[in-house]
């Protein structure tokens, strides 16, 4: 009996051995499967940190979005602002710091060294200060060392100071809320090169337009700087400052040339018809397909009276003079045009049938205060209207030094 309770108690001894050595090695195995995991996950990130590392920044041209961004010479808020670019602005963007673009300079950005620390080009000092202006108030951009060699000018605002570009290595700052991806550096390269182009093609015609102005309306030759600037406004519509640069010009041009010609035209009021109507064909036939053209879209001569005849070829040059700055126009576009810039005239027509060479009209009205204008017209028989009070749409033209204004005729109505 002893010795079988001698077994059964061995043999339960021997179970809860066998149950303390497996719970051991469960626990040992978590263990081991833990550590196992944890070294998956440092090899993961080590893997992830080596792929980080892999993808370096890469330069590329940045567009900016809003109005007046700062540059500025570091990248925080503290930093001294250089100069501010405006929306559509292009940047050849460099560096990556945080909240910041690092940014090449532009190239009208320029630097300031006082002359006495360079001597022939070369700085005989250490850490000499460029500064973004020729003034010692001005903000410090970077610093030359001893033995480097500078190309720059005198400033021409302030002579103890030498102006010099920048070196590739300056890098200025944009915060990057401001800045959107516009394309790689071979973009930005593709640009600056556009850039150069319009600028020196907005200069060129500005250069042409005042020499051009300068001149007698019979000297005027305008046909190239007109080119210029539809060039630009047809070609460059990615810069829009350019393309508006050149509708100013071409604006300005245009309204110099015909109040030139309205006064050349004033000053041949002392020659004859004859010699007038001559003139007036010779202008004509410069234009001739343009003429031809417009002809074959006018009014039906048959509705035309001799007195609205008389008035074609005056027509026909300002319409010549008038699709020099407006080439493919027709003779509708023109008047359309006359039409929108018209002024109102209210008053009552009368017949001016004085043989008087020269007069800049058939009719005149007369308004309600007792003002006077001569009238003509090749688009209404203003002869069916005498006597009638009419409120009429009328655009200025030359009066021959009359005592009164001009005006033709391009539509009116009864009163």
């Amino acid at each position: 009996m002893l010795r079988l309770l001698f077994i059964i108690n061995f043999l339960l001894f021997s179970a809860n051995l066998i149950a303390e050595e497996n719970k051991g090695n469960a626990v040992k195995s978590n263990v081991i499967k833990k550590e196992i995991s944890e070294q998956k996950n440092i090899k993961q990130k080590n893997v992830l940190q080596k792929t980080d590392s892999l993808q370096e920044f890469k330069p590329f041209c940045g567009k900016i979005t809003g109005s007046k961004v700062r540059v500025r010479t570091s990248s925080d808020l503290d930093s001294h602002i250089i100069s501010q670019l405006n929306k559509n602005d292009l940047v050849l963007v460099t560096k990556d710091e945080k909240d910041f673009w690092g940014i090449k300079p532009v190239s009208n950005v320029k630097g300031y060294v006082f002359r006495s620390y360079i001597i022939d080009n070369v700085v005989e000092a250490n850490r000499v200060n460029v500064r973004a202006e020729p003034n010692l108030d001005s903000p410090i951009i970077f610093q030359l060392q001893n033995k480097e060699k500078v190309e720059g000018c005198i400033c021409a605002n302030n002579n103890k100071w030498m102006e010099i570009s920048l070196p590739e290595n300056v890098c200025f700052y944009i915060a990057k809320e401001y800045v959107a991806v516009a394309g790689n550096v071979e973009y930005y390269a593709d640009m600056q090169k556009r850039k150069n182009e319009v600028d020196n093609l907005v200069n060129s015609a500005y250069f042409i337009t005042q020499a051009e102005c300068k001149k007698p309306y019979d000297e005027m030759n305008p046909s190239e700087a007109i080119n210029q600037f539809d060039l630009i406004i047809k070609e460059y519509g990615d810069f829009p400052q350019h393309v508006q640069q050149a509708k100013d010009g071409l604006a300005l041009l245009q309204d110099n040339y015909l109040q030139k010609k309205i006064a050349y035209l004033e000053a041949k009021a002392n020659i004859s018809n004859i010699e007038k109507k001559e003139y007036l064909e010779a202008l004509e036939k410069s234009k001739k397909a343009e003429n031809e053209n417009i002809l074959s879209n006018s009014n039906d001569n048959k509705n035309l009276t001799d007195k609205m005849k008389f008035w074609e070829p005056v027509e026909s040059s300002l319409f010549t003079t008038w699709t020099t700055f407006h080439p493919e126009k027709k003779q509708n576009d023109f008047y359309k045009e006359q039409e929108i810039n018209a002024v109102t005239i209210a008053g009552i027509i009368e017949g001016y049938s004085q043989s008087i060479k020269n007069k800049p009209g058939d009719f005149i009205v007369v308004t309600d205060d007792n003002t006077k204008a001569y009238l003509y017209s090749t688009k209404v028989d203003l002869n069916q209207f005498v006597g009638k009070k009419v409120a009429i749409k009328a655009s200025p033209r030359p009066n021959n030094n009359f005592a009164f204004p001009a005006y033709f005729v391009n539509s009116l109505e009864i009163q």
